[in-house]
């Protein structure tokens, strides 16, 4: 059983925002506060293979989203809608489960942000998880916790090193969850070139690559020193032409594979720096989701290692085959899982096809592939719609074997 609130159950593309010491501005006044970056290392955190791996008897898991502060004011009401439809077996399940969410929130209230509650009274379990961006409102019940909001969110939130620098001088941080963590500068003060000839100039622009390959090596070994603390996954330099030049081409090979760089000036208002760096942090996740389906759709096509479509994803999960799978954000495929026998079935049926049994739920299928996969140590990227994917029937993964 679910019940959502909003045109989609999926999260939506983020956008990176950051606490102050960096240009971009926060989006929401809980990226403000003043454990912002406490929250966010909480939801970092979080083990989701370890979540996946809870199993309670029946639909003994009662997972909720919320959006908002405003969203916990009428959760009382969809709590009461929920248990009409809940089975007669499964109502104390429920009704314990809603108790310790309205407990919670009763000696917790939501005062800003998203928040993720899951309960399930049988396991003896409770948890709660700030969010570092806002989903739909979700309510869920099943055997397992609800994870899928929380995995697109790791996914789209992943460490990103910024470098924002000049001839003058070079920031450099690490973005976590949407949160910047504290920076490093590095000073520079590369002077402007001569336009006079002779010796001098030639000994002057010496010097001057000379003190711009220092200052570029400074900053690629606090990138270096980052990457080790914060493991990044891109990099995102912004600036001086001749500055990001120098620093591109003095890092590893392994670093320059995760860089997009662009010039931009830094004189500017600091809302159109925010918007520049924005775009390019989306135009790279975009290129890299694209340049992942290309892989898988190549294995496909040749009969190689690559699979498309739900059943054929579904069936590959299952037998633990899957290092990295793609889907698109609006997909939400409903399946059904057996009681009797626990088949799950990735299309809507009436009776169990494993068993027969007519006791079947709703679930999620994406959901129910992402938590195989969080259990086999694969990978799970959320694009935004891409045409030939959704052509191919919005899923797709890269085999092992």
């Amino acid at each position: 059983m679910i019940i959502t609130a909003g045109a989609e159950a999926g999260v939506a593309s983020p956008i990176i925002t950051a606490t102050i010491k960096t240009y971009y501005a926060p989006a929401n006044p809980w990226h403000a506060q003043s454990n912002c970056a406490t929250m966010s290392a909480m939801f970092q955190d979080i083990d989701l293979r370890q979540l996946t791996e809870l199993t309670a008897p029946d639909r003994a898991f009662l997972s909720v989203y919320l959006a908002s502060p405003q969203s916990a004011t009428s959760l009382d009401k969809r709590f009461e809608k929920m248990r009409k439809a809940v089975e007669a077996d499964e109502r104390d399940y429920f009704d314990e489960n809603v108790k310790s969410v309205q407990t919670y929130l009763e000696r917790h209230p939501l005062k800003s942000g998203s928040q993720c509650l899951l309960s399930c009274w049988a396991l003896d379990f409770f948890q709660a998880i700030p969010l570092p961006a806002a989903v739909p409102d979700l309510v869920w019940i099943d055997s397992s916790p609800y994870v899928r909001p929380l995995a697109q969110l790791q996914e789209e939130y992943e460490n990103v090193a910024v470098v924002v620098a000049d001839n003058k001088k070079a920031r450099i941080f690490c973005i976590s969850a949407a949160v910047a963590g504290d920076e490093k500068v590095v000073t520079g003060n590369i002077k402007n070139h001569v336009r006079k000839g002779g010796w001098s100039q030639q000994r002057y622009e010496r010097r001057r690559d000379k003190q711009l390959l220092h200052y570029a090596r400074e900053i690629v070994e606090a990138l270096a020193e980052l990457d080790k603390e914060e493991n990044f996954r891109r990099i995102i330099l912004v600036g001086g032409k001749e500055a990001l030049q120098a620093v591109y081409e003095d890092l590893p090979v392994a670093l320059q594979t995760k860089v997009a760089q662009k010039a931009i000036d830094l004189h500017k208002p600091k809302d159109e720096i925010n918007e520049e760096i924005q775009a390019l942090f989306t135009e790279q996740e975009r290129q890299s989701e694209r340049e992942l389906w290309d892989k898988i759709r190549s294995e496909h096509l040749r009969g190689g290692l690559g699979v498309a479509g739900l059943t054929d994803v579904l069936a590959a999960a299952e037998l633990g085959r899957i290092d990295t799978m793609i889907v698109n954000r609006t997909f939400h495929p409903e399946g059904r899982r057996c009681r009797d026998c626990e088949n799950l079935d990735a299309t809507v049926v009436e009776t169990c096809s494993a068993c027969g049994s007519s006791s079947v739920y709703e679930v999620d299928v994406v959901n129910e592939i992402v938590e195989r996969l969080k259990q086999t140590g694969a990978e799970t990227d959320f694009a935004d719609p891409i045409d030939t994917l959704t052509a191919a029937g919005e899923i797709a993964a890269l085999l092992r074997y």
